[in-house]
């Protein structure tokens, strides 16, 4: 508590002091005081209502050290005001009361320093038993009366009194002396006090002869008072019965004792102990499944103008456990904020009002619950649920502007601590002595996302271990790929799952069945499959089947594959060089199902634009299978000719593959990837 914010403390105090009673044992009970008063802070008004530690003393004066004090943890503060009851926990013996003339409280809240102390005031009926204090009682036995000696006046000679002679009388004539019995004509009851009356050995005074509501330590034996409490360390108490036994289970320990006074046992880790969110405290903060997760939509969404409909903008917040904390951020753009409204509608269909036709300017930017709070509606409602479901923002504006829009939703939202029953984090290194295994499955478990960056999984189906690299699964193979075990799908395929691979012969899976295949894994980014090698002389390529086999573009025979594997192995890209000074064209086959070699004239369904290194632009080839562009670009480059080229012209003088630079029987590679 701020010590500037205590400027005064209102006193009431109504003082309940245990008077003597007249049976022995009220004399030992010590007084009590019922205290009331109220905070103020520096402006006069109540401090915050809740628990307050207080330390409160007595003093004999104003100035005088403390002759007595009490420590009281959470005493409760409802408006200011507060009630405490002094002597509940340490003993308040009532001379110190009467003792001190000019009696002062002095109050101690929490840690701050004492307050100015506070004159003890009396309610009317203490005023009434002060009178007491000088009270002459005829007829009082005390400590100075019982005296060693002969009797002499009111003297009692020792030996009169012993066990086998006490026995009170409260009415007759006053009696001096006698062997047998004491008769005291006494008006006052309990005039013998606990602390005077010290009784050692064996006294037996019948089992209802001492009752006491308080026990002091070292006294009265145990055995011999019926008490209700007892006050002090208890250090010189015998005889008393505690709990015997031990949990019978192996493993268990004891957690408390039932009402029966049976034991109650529990094992020794108990999981019903532990809170849902304990596990960074039994892990020394490495492990944790407590997450700030945050959902944003950053698409900007026009605001109807004056269209009590209004705009929405949507969050899919997926299943991520217990809502812990939840905030929402909101960024909207209006012509005055005096006309628009904004909410938010959870999966609950619960609104929840953000903004209402209030403040002053053009941009309303916050977040709620705190340290902006909601109009209407209690997203704090949600901890302790699952927030998985559709979020909306809804922007609606209630005023003329232009009758198109007035504003816009800028971006916002949703952010949730949760405490997770999906996912656990390590916060330092992960040591998993007995192995470590991902997720398996044949596809991909999860949606690849930039939430979900660096998920992984493994997949048996082609042996890979698949990356969220917070766009698409990027794979990375968990055995050689391009082998007769593991053909890969194509170059492409090969090279994204074994990056570091170089260029040669590998396995590739085709609508044919398994075929070896020469990859170029170094240029143009790599990952071709060599499909065609044209010599010079050769009509080979023009085949429709597959002929010869092709190891490299620098080999000596010709070789093509079928016109069905290159389809098979095509995705999207075709990189065509045809002469001796190499000129390439890059390429994108659009209609790769009609690639036929042996294409008839006049057969143009497939098309081709350049895609790939260079200027983009497309065209038709004449026929299917001449990969040309000697209508739009130079050089002009025909890769195959087709059994029907030139109007059914073909001649064997046409061989190879022709560029405009060098014409026929030209020698060249066809790549796909």
């Amino acid at each position: 508590m701020n010590r500037n914010l205590l400027t005064r403390i209102v006193w009431s105090l109504c003082c309940l002091l245990l008077a003597l009673a007249p049976d022995v044992a009220s004399a030992a009970t010590p007084a009590q005081l019922a205290l009331t008063g109220s905070l103020h802070s520096a402006g006069g008004a109540p401090v915050v209502s809740g628990k307050y530690g207080m330390k409160i003393s007595l003093y004999p004066d104003a100035k005088s050290p403390a002759v007595w004090s009490e420590t009281l943890l959470g005493v409760t503060v409802n408006g200011g005001a507060f009630s405490v009851i002094l002597g509940a926990t340490k003993p308040l013996d009532a001379s110190l009361l009467v003792k001190a003339s000019a009696a002062h409280v002095g109050v101690q809240v929490d840690n701050e320093p004492e307050l100015p102390r506070v004159p003890l005031r009396s309610v009317p009926y203490a005023l009434h038993a002060a009178g007491a204090a000088g009270l002459q009682c005829s007829g009082c036995v005390s400590t100075a009366q019982l005296a060693k000696g002969a009797v002499s006046g009111d003297r009692i000679a020792t030996g009169t009194v012993s066990a086998a002679h006490i026995g009170f009388t409260y009415a007759g004539a006053k009696t001096k002396g006698g062997p047998a019995s004491l008769a005291l004509d006494l008006q006052c009851t309990g005039c013998v006090g606990m602390s005077e009356l010290k009784i050692d050995g064996d006294l037996d005074l019948g089992g209802n002869a001492l009752k006491a509501k308080q026990v002091v330590a070292g006294q009265i034996s145990a055995s011999a008072v019926a008490a209700n409490s007892f006050v002090g360390d208890g250090s010189k108490l015998t005889g008393i019965q505690s709990i015997s036994g031990s949990c019978a289970k192996k493993g268990q320990v004891v957690k408390g004792i039932a009402a029966d006074g049976k034991l109650i046992c529990v094992p020794s880790m108990d999981p019903s102990g532990l809170p849902p969110d304990g596990l960074d405290e039994i892990s020394n903060g490495l492990l944790t499944n407590q997450f700030i997760n945050n959902w944003a939509n950053t698409t900007k969404v026009k605001i109807s103008d004056n269209n009590p409909i209004g705009v929405v903008s949507s969050i899919d917040v997926p299943d991520v456990g217990t809502v812990q904390s939840l905030h929402v951020q909101a960024h909207v753009s209006t012509s005055d904020l005096k006309q628009l409204e904004v909410q938010v509608i959870d999966p609950k269909k619960a609104k929840h009002i953000l903004h209402l036709k209030s403040g002053s300017g053009k941009v309303l930017k916050g977040t709620w619950p705190a340290p902006d709070k909601v109009v209407k509606g209690d997203l704090g409602a949600w901890v302790g649920a699952n927030p998985k479901g559709k979020w909306h923002l809804k922007a609606i504006d209630s005023k003329f502007l232009n009758n198109t829009s007035d504003g816009q939703i800028e971006s916002w939202s949703v952010q949730v601590g949760t405490l997770s029953t999906k996912k656990v984090a390590a916060n330092g290194l992960f040591h998993a002595a007995g192995g470590f295994q991902f997720k398996i499955a044949d596809s991909h478990p999860v949606t690849c996302s930039a939430a979900m960056f660096g998920y992984t999984y493994a997949s048996p189906k082609d042996q890979s271990l698949y990356i969220c690299n917070g766009k698409e699964f990027y794979p990375l193979s968990l055995s050689p790929v391009g082998t007769t075990d593991n053909p890969g799908k194509g170059c492409a395929d090969i090279l994204k799952k074994m990056p570091a691979a170089k260029s040669g012969l590998y396995w590739v899976a085709t609508t044919a069945g398994s075929q070896q295949v020469f990859c170029n894994m170094a240029d143009n980014d790599g990952g071709w499959t060599l499909v065609a090698r044209m010599v010079g002389k050769s009509h080979c390529h023009i085949n429709a089947n597959k002929v010869g086999t092709l190891t490299s573009t620098g080999q000596s025979g010709c070789a093509k594959l079928s016109d069905a594997t290159i389809r098979s192995l095509y995705t999207d890209q075709f990189w065509l060089s045809c002469g001796s000074k190499d000129p390439h064209r890059f390429g994108k086959i659009n209609d790769i199902k009609n690639f036929n070699t042996t294409a008839k004239t006049g057969d143009k369904k497939m098309t081709w634009s350049m895609t790939y290194k260079g200027k983009t632009y497309s065209g038709t080839d004449h026929t299917c299978c001449n990969f040309g562009d000697h209508n739009y670009h130079n050089p002009h480059i025909i890769y195959s000719i087709a059994t029907g080229y030139g109007g059914g012209n073909y001649t064997k003088d046409w061989s190879g593959c022709y560029n405009n630079q060098h014409g026929w029987h030209q020698s060249g590679y066809l790549y796909v990837r």
